[in-house]
């Protein structure tokens, strides 16, 4: 090297090399500078930056997301009494050699909340009062019924019948369960 030529020492390699050298010849380490848009460093530092947040918003996102997914929902039972059966009628059939019974009717929702999964059950009583035969819209094949808020939802209840034909006289349905709308699953 020629001797009014500047040097320095390459951080890296220790090896000599000029001043003014942006990557050291021996080793390609770039060299300590002040920052340049050239300098594959800076630039992977930026990079890094903006993965480090984006990785960052992600999970902060997905963690909102699953709360609102499956974090804590508004309970039914304060509600119960705001969901109403507006009218159901009760119609016996013969199907095959089965006698069977349907509940059909219109259900109420008063709450500022919609529902979803809302259970009924139909009694049905003989002439005396006495209770015959209970339908439940809660087995693994009904899903219940969605009630929008301040709105109505009909609904059918269908069961094999237990008694004769003679002994139904009378029924009530009842509200029995619900779930928040936005609960899961």
């Amino acid at each position: 090297m020629a001797e009014n030529e500047q040097i320095k020492i390459c951080p890296l390699c220790a090896e000599t090399i000029k001043a003014a050298a942006k990557v050291c010849p021996h080793c390609r380490h770039w060299q300590p500078r002040k920052w340049s848009f050239s300098n594959p460093q800076l630039l992977q530092s930026v990079a890094s930056v903006f993965w480090a947040v984006a990785i960052f918003g992600a999970i902060i996102g997905l963690g909102y997301f699953l709360e609102n997914l499956i974090g804590p929902k508004r309970d039914f039972a304060p509600y119960q009494s705001q969901i109403a059966v507006v009218s159901s009628e009760v119609s016996l059939q013969m199907y095959g050699s089965n006698l069977t019974v349907d509940v059909v009717g219109v259900v109420t929702n008063k709450s500022n909340f919609a529902w979803k999964n809302v259970g009924l059950e139909a009694r049905l009583f003989d002439k005396d009062g006495k209770l015959i035969d209970v339908i439940q819209a809660s087995d693994s094949s009904y899903d219940g019924i969605v009630v929008l808020p301040h709105a109505e939802a009909g609904f059918k209840i269908h069961s094999r019948a237990t008694q004769k034909e003679s002994e139904y006289a009378t029924h009530k349905v009842f509200v029995g369960t619900g779930k928040d709308i936005c609960a899961w699953p």
